[in-house]
């Protein structure tokens, strides 16, 4: 059975930290085990995510989407 996980309300700073690991050697492993950007890059995503909500769907498989705050919720 799936669950839906806010991320931002459901896991601790070093859960995120280790799921964000896996994720990030998950996404270069599919990308041909390489994966460039620029630090600039980086940070602008991570600005855009004061306005975003990341959710993460666990059973089977893992699912993770960004999606936009509800206006209620800034």
């Amino acid at each position: 059975m799936s669950q839906i996980l806010n991320l931002s309300e459901h896991t601790t700073d070093e859960e995120l930290q280790r799921l964000t690991t896996l994720l990030l050697f998950h996404l270069v492993e599919r990308c041909g085990g390489q994966v460039q950007f620029k630090l600039e890059d980086a940070q602008r995503v991570r600005s855009s995510l004061t306005t975003k909500m990341v959710q993460m769907q666990v059973g089977d498989e893992v699912r993770i989407r960004i999606i936009d705050r509800l206006p209620e919720l800034q």
